[in-house]
């Protein structure tokens, strides 16, 4: 509480060496703030003047700084209107770069100002996230091209949630916040935490692998959409890159079972409905014909990723019920993750035959929640080949402590017998030598 309520200045000569008492100083936190938010949009708007003037469209420099305001907003993840037709299925890598920038950012202030403490981590994060949310009120209002509007309230909502939430990523590590806030959860949470977050990343990467693989496939579709000349590929192409997080959700999805809708078009592993799509190369990756048979094959890849996070649950602990534990709460955090993911994936796309661009993330929580138990658990509960296992999930150890050795025969028993008790024998030998001489 002291924390709380001291000034914002940094006293080394009070500083406690845990970690308690220490704040970053106001210049510290300022920096932290305002330093990715700027940089952001420098590159927002040097990346949409690049792209404008690859087009051949001629803009002035306060041209240029309004569509910075929209990328800005964009990678903020804030819906926009452009002109009159809303546009909120918004590219993933943007956001996702910024996130890294942010906490990077919160990482470095909380190591040079020595915060070792949640209660101090509270600071930089919620100084970054009402940074970014003013500024994302403030460019709403009066810095977007008159074509492109946004939502203030919903810029400045979004926009602090984005950097508040990935300068809370940035400060994990050095101010212990998650051990803070697992302090008094079972011992198995953990575990199942960081086995589902390993599953996640294994199971988006099996999305990603999908996407590429269609594109290959669909290489002379993908030419095709590119544009008639090089500038126009160059944008469309760019375009697609930041799109490429949103795809492997969509991948993803697919795989699982739910699969993913453009306007009429939607696609599952059992079935297509056919509908017109943008011309964007990417979403060449996209069937038009008729589903495959062999398609419903890849609804066994849930079931791997499954059996894979369950190899991990089994090594967390020894006792069977135990593993049971953390696979449930890894697969929690899987398809929480999923369901988060697919909400981002997906948006509006205009009013017209494209709209909305739908990864159905509800269904899509339930199928990998379904496939990561079914497959954890026969991970979990059947034994390896070659290793027998108690019903605890440990090893005998009492029956190989009791089991006699193979080579420990019945002759060596009794030579070991026999060499035990030394005295005995050679009391014996005195007795019957004593004998010998009274008979004489």
């Amino acid at each position: 509480m002291t924390l709380l309520l001291s000034p914002l200045v940094s006293d080394d000569a009070t500083r406690d060496p845990a970690g308690e008492g220490t704040r970053p100083c106001l210049s510290a936190l300022i920096g932290a703030a305002c330093l990715p938010a700027v940089a952001s949009y420098l590159t927002a708007a040097v990346a949409l003047a690049i792209l404008t003037a690859a087009g051949g469209a001629g803009t002035s420099a306060a041209g240029v700084a309004r569509l910075g305001a929209a990328g800005w907003l964009a990678a903020h993840h804030v819906p926009l209107i452009i002109q009159g037709a809303p546009l909120g299925v918004l590219p993933l890598l943007p956001t996702l770069l910024l996130g890294a920038l942010v906490a990077h950012g919160a990482s470095r202030v909380a190591g040079r100002s020595g915060l070792t403490q949640p209660a101090g981590a509270g600071w930089v994060a919620a100084t970054i996230a009402g940074t970014h949310g003013v500024m994302g009120a403030v460019l709403a209002l009066v810095a977007t091209p008159a074509t492109i509007t946004a939502d203030p309230a919903q810029a400045a909502v979004g926009c602090a949630l984005v950097a508040g939430t990935a300068a809370g990523v940035g400060l994990v590590r050095p101010c212990g916040l998650l051990p803070a806030a697992l302090r008094r959860a079972p011992g198995w949470v953990r575990p199942g935490l960081e086995a589902g977050l390993w599953g996640l990343a294994i199971a988006l990467t099996a999305g990603f692998v999908t996407v590429l693989l269609a594109l290959v496939v669909s290489a002379p579709a993908v030419v095709e959409m590119s544009g008639p000349d090089v500038a126009s590929a160059f944008g469309l192409t760019v375009l697609s890159i930041g799109y490429l997080p949103n795809a492997a959700i969509a991948g993803l999805s697919w795989l699982a079972g739910p699969g993913l809708s453009v306007g009429a078009l939607s696609i599952s592993p059992v079935a297509v409905h056919a509908g017109p799509v943008p011309a964007v190369p990417l979403l060449a990756a996209l069937p038009q014909g008729p589903g495959q048979p062999w398609w419903g094959l890849v609804l066994a890849v849930p079931l791997l990723i499954g059996a894979a996070v369950g190899r991990r649950c089994v090594a967390a602990s020894q006792d069977r019920s135990e593993r049971l534990r953390v696979l449930a709460a890894a697969a929690t955090a899987l398809a929480v993750g999923s369901a988060v993911l697919g909400a981002l994936a997906g948006g509006r796309l205009g009013a017209a035959a494209f709209d909305p661009v739908d990864v159905p993330f509800g269904a899509l929580a339930a199928a990998v929640l379904a496939a990561t138990l079914l497959g954890g658990s026969a991970a979990v509960l059947l034994p390896l080949p070659g290793r027998e296992e108690t019903p605890e999930g440990g090893p005998d150890t009492d029956s190989e402590l009791d089991a006699p050795d193979p080579g420990f025969n019945d002759a060596a028993h009794s030579e070991l017998h026999n060499s035990a008790a030394p005295e005995d024998t050679d009391s014996s030998a005195v007795q019957l030598g004593n004998s010998g001489a009274e008979g004489d």
